[in-house]
């Protein structure tokens, strides 16, 4: 681990190495990652660079496609990546490969339905929590271009004041409602689907559906199963967008914008199965999150997005590594050498700059941040969008270099550690490909740490521990 006074100056090191903003820079998938304003020399990308194959990252990457057991304690593997295949998986037998595909044809039907208003439905209500919320509202508030038939109403934590509201505004003969949970157990889910359950009246089944990998207990809260949309025991929680649990996202959008985000999705899996080092983009991604951790000791990052459609990207990618690397002992049991998984944190970036950004430019303590952004808005208000990349340059700017003129209270320090992940123009297809860089990202990082990224036991605990509270408090 460096000590401060061996931090690397990236004002010094730019101004030493013209070359430097290009070369220390990746793309992949229409992004951009410059990741010059991280303080790292060209030494220390070498080592970096030199990690995947240290720990054979290559044959990690041909485990998971090939469907090998990488959870261990739950001896299962994952291939959530052939939920987004346009074609058969290798890693899936032919007949199971084949229902995938089938089933995602069912959930993408009922999505073109709800879009185009057949159904004649105005409002859903979509209940689920974590991963059965945070990726398909990401996707939805992203891409929604207000051109379809049905609202959608994301209900997740037990907010009964909300709820209540939701059931004054809209009118039950006009709402579906869509249960999302692998398990179909999760408390927060079922009270909110049973009360949902009873507002809707005695037709409620004929407008709801089920996302789920638990087809007896859809069963049993009510509904047939041509209304429960399944999907395999192999997909975890927060990589379940691109099942079932995204047909919410995919009627607010259209399946013909779902599909392009499957399809982007796909590329970067191929992308990273076919360069799974540091030249590819999700593996360096990885690789400096390692070394902000681990090298330079930094315990928060933050992503910080001037692309307003992205709002809710540091809420996903919070779920995504904190759940999937937050873990104290290695595959083999033993304590882990070195920490893990940073604070993720997010929002918007003008309004963090008039909250937060204070304590970011000339608090004691370092927080790196990546500073997300697209050149163009999709929108009438092309000032508008020029404006927000101003704000972000010179945000990055203003970390990197800080100021030295001035009194002592008008000076910042700088060198504080920031990358831009840029894009031309957001669209479905980008953003599929930047959602699974990220869970590749993710697990080139567990295959380093030697860490199990795809189970969640201390949220098991939790929920252990609130059952049992629970029945003491009714006691």
């Amino acid at each position: 681990m460096l000590r401060k006074d061996n931090i690397p100056v990236v004002s010094e090191l730019m101004a030493a190495d013209p070359a430097r903003a290009a070369d220390f820079a990746r793309e992949g998938g229409g992004w951009r990652l410059d990741f010059s304003g991280i303080p790292l020399d060209r030494e220390g990308l070498a080592a970096l660079q030199r990690l995947p194959g240290a720990c054979d990252l290559a044959s990690a990457v041909e485990r998971l496609f090939s469907g090998e057991i990488v959870n261990p304690s739950e001896n299962q593997p994952a291939l959530h990546m052939a939920l987004r295949a346009s074609r058969p998986f290798r890693g899936l037998a032919a007949d199971e490969a084949g229902q995938v595909l089938a089933e995602r044809e069912r959930f993408l039907d009922v999505a073109r339905a709800l879009h185009a208003g057949e159904t004649g439905l105005k409002d859903l209500l979509h209940v689920g929590i974590g991963g059965s919320d945070l990726g398909p509202r990401l996707v939805a508030d992203a891409l929604d271009a207000d051109d379809g038939a049905v609202r959608v109403h994301w209900l997740s934590t037990l907010d009964g004041r909300r709820f209540e509201r939701l059931c004054r505004r809209l009118d039950p003969a006009t709402t579906g409602l869509v249960v999302a949970s692998k398990s179909f157990s999760t408390e927060e889910t079922l009270l909110q689907a049973s009360a949902a359950r009873d507002w809707l009246g005695a037709d409620w089944a004929a407008r709801s559906w089920a996302a789920t990998a638990n087809v007896d207990r859809a069963r049993e809260f009510g509904l047939d199963d041509a209304h429960i949309l399944t999907f395999p025991a192999w997909t975890g929680g927060r990589f379940s967008l691109w099942s079932s649990v995204g047909v919410s996202a995919a009627a607010a959008i259209g399946p013909e914008r779902f599909e392009a985000l499957l399809a982007g999705a796909e590329a970067a899996d191929e992308d990273f199965r076919r360069q799974p080092d540091a030249d590819g983009l999700a593996t360096l991604a990885g690789l400096l999150i390692h070394y902000l951790r681990r090298e330079l000791d930094c315990d928060t990052l933050g992503f910080v997005s001037y692309e307003p459609r992205l709002a809710l990207l540091g809420d996903y990618l919070q779920q995504l590594f904190m759940e999937s690397l937050g873990k104290g002992v290695d595959l083999d049991g033993r304590p882990v050498e070195g920490p893990t998984v940073p604070l993720i944190f997010g929002g918007r970036g003008t309004d963090l700059q008039h909250s937060i950004f204070q304590a970011l430019h000339q608090g004691p303590d370092s927080h790196p941040l990546v500073l997300v952004g697209a050149r163009r808005g999709g929108h009438g208000h092309a000032d508008w969008q020029r404006r927000q990349m101003a704000h972000l340059l010179a945000q990055a700017s203003a970390l990197t270099n800080g100021r030295a003129e001035g009194e002592p209270f008008q000076r910042m320090p700088g060198n504080r550690p920031v990358a831009t992940l840029l894009v031309d123009e957001l669209d479905a297809r980008s953003l599929g490909w930047l959602l699974a860089g990220f869970e590749q990202a993710v697990y080139a990082l567990s295959v380093v740490w030697r860490i199990n990224p795809f189970d969640q036991w201390g949220v098991e605990e939790g929920k252990r521990l609130a059952r049992e509270i629970r029945k003491r408090l009714q006691g």
